[in-house]
């Protein structure tokens, strides 16, 4: 679930949305141009598993434990590459909240409203941005109209990453962090509203990915921490408790009018 590009944090949330361009090129001097484009993205699909294992992913549902404003919450995630998603969001047992993508658009059902509501243009950024990252390798999204990019190195912690842009067609634009080291995406940072439904302020967020684990052959991060850049806040915490992939479900579960129990 998921249920989100540069170094100077501070900098780029003070001169705004703006000055990112800016602030986020990565100058030729400081990319060392040691692998291209292709090699990079190579590595990373052999880390994950390789080609034919992820190509082979259609749809997934996971469940996840998310811990936000010191609360702690269930959420059940479902997508498929139609696309269609769906996630629900649970405290102790009860559904307080929905939220998707059906054949109609964009949609979100606060518990208390008695029926589903049309979600604004950002939020099906959010959700097509997540089934992509979540269905798709990085090998396949230029197949999906999304423009990749080598942007350099960037050295955070001692990783020596390489910096891949991603303008997706339908999406933001994000900045994946591969760790040459394992070569699995480890940070991705973008500028986006947390939750554009209920505060359409962008904010400059890094997720932060740990703990990987093979499903279906393909390996997923199950732990993820999103940080406010600005701030240095954690404002999510989301960790993994199943992931399946291809698992059968009834096309019906992603129509927003479905009743969640």
């Amino acid at each position: 679930m998921m249920l989100y590009t540069r170094r100077d944090s501070l900098a780029v949330a003070a001169l705004g949305a703006f000055g990112v361009s800016a602030v986020l090129a990565r100058s030729t001097a400081e990319s060392d141009g040691a692998l291209t484009l292709d090699q990079i993205i190579a590595r990373h699909t052999k880390a994950r598993g390789g080609a034919a294992a992820i190509d082979a992913i259609n749809s997934q549902k996971s469940t996840v434990e998310i811990t936000e404003n010191s609360a702690v919450m269930a959420g059940i995630y479902r997508a498929t590459k139609a696309p269609l998603c769906r996630v629900d969001v649970y405290v102790g047992k009860k559904h307080v909240y929905a939220e998707g993508l059906d054949d109609d658009g964009v949609w979100n059902w606060p518990s208390d409203e008695p029926k589903p509501l049309q979600s604004v243009a950002d939020a099906k950024k959010t959700l097509i941005q997540g089934v992509e990252l979540n269905l798709y390798g990085l090998h396949a999204f230029s197949s999906l109209g999304n423009k990749l990019s080598a942007s350099g190195r960037e050295k955070i912690e001692g990783i020596d990453y390489y910096v891949v842009e991603v303008e997706f067609k339908d999406s933001y634009k994000t900045f994946l962090y591969v760790d040459p080291q394992t070569w699995m995406i480890t940070r991705r940072r973008e500028i986006r509203a947390f939750h554009p439904d209920l505060d359409t302020t962008k904010k400059f967020v890094e997720t932060q990915y740990s703990d990987f684990r093979p499903f279906g052959g393909v390996l997923s991060a199950v732990l993820s921490h999103m940080v406010n850049l600005k701030t240095g806040e954690i404002t999510q915490v989301a960790v993994t408790k199943t992931l399946v992939y291809n698992a059968p479900e009834d096309r019906g579960v992603f129509a927003r009018d479905y009743k969640s129990p």
